[in-house]
């Protein structure tokens, strides 16, 4: 069987929030967990894989130079570029698409350090065009009704994911789609979804990983150290 083309990428890092729910400081990304900043991490594990050609990344507001400094030290000689986040995560992820130069995009936020090389080389050796990792939801669910504050209606969790990054992307069908969703003035939290919806592109799921989690709170802070530390002592 013929290996898969290794196509030029551009790797998209969210990074403009800032964390509030973590009632640090400081953005989140810049937290050190095992000797490095939260979102070193994305960049450690992406930069010697050939088929990234680039690096697009948001800056929090005020935090550029800090930003900079961080990509820098850790990015070796591959080229990056800092853009303005945007005022909601889909408009900082509409920038970082706009802003790449590569036919492919891989879509990652350094709020998940949880990643390793192998995490984007599955999707950038993946076949197909647009793919995501998807995880099962270990717990029961069902729906509310927010006025009258009573269960409505159960959720099977068989038929529902959790979607993680990072995920893979054809440029022109993911800058299209944000641009659909701008101006229809629909809103989505990530881009798989969004895809799918504003274009009709089929989107191809990969296994995903309970402990990619992405650091939200303080306790997620915690939990992200304890796992990091036990991978490192394995």
């Amino acid at each position: 069987m013929a290996k898969p083309e290794i196509k030029k990428t551009s790797l998209l890092l969210l990074n403009g929030g800032v964390g509030q729910r973590t009632e640090l400081d400081h953005p989140k990304q810049f937290f050190q967990v095992g000797g490095h900043p939260i979102m070193a991490y994305a960049i450690i594990a992406a930069f010697k894989l050939p088929a990234i050609k680039e690096i697009i990344i948001n800056a929090p507001k005020g935090y550029e130079e800090r930003t900079k400094e961080i990509m820098n030290n850790y990015v070796s000689n591959l080229p990056f570029k800092i853009v303005p986040g945007g005022r909601s995560r889909q408009s900082s992820a509409r920038k970082l698409a706009e802003a790449a130069q590569y036919d492919q995009v891989l879509v990652h936020e350094t709020a998940r350090p949880v990643i390793a090389e192998a995490t984007y080389n599955d999707l950038l050796m993946h076949e197909e065009d647009n793919v995501g990792y998807f995880v099962d939801i270990p717990f029961s669910m069902c729906r509310l009704d927010p006025d009258t504050n009573t269960l409505s209606k159960n959720v099977r969790r068989d038929r529902v994911f959790n979607i993680q990054l990072p995920q893979k992307f054809n440029r022109t069908t993911l800058v299209t789609a944000h641009k659909y969703a701008k101006n229809k003035k629909k809103k989505f939290t990530e881009d798989a979804v969004l895809v799918h919806k504003m274009t009709g592109a089929i989107v191809h799921a990969l296994p995903g990983d309970h402990r990619n989690i992405k650091v939200t709170t303080q306790k997620d802070l915690v939990l992200v150290t304890q796992i990091m530390k036990k991978d490192s002592e394995n």
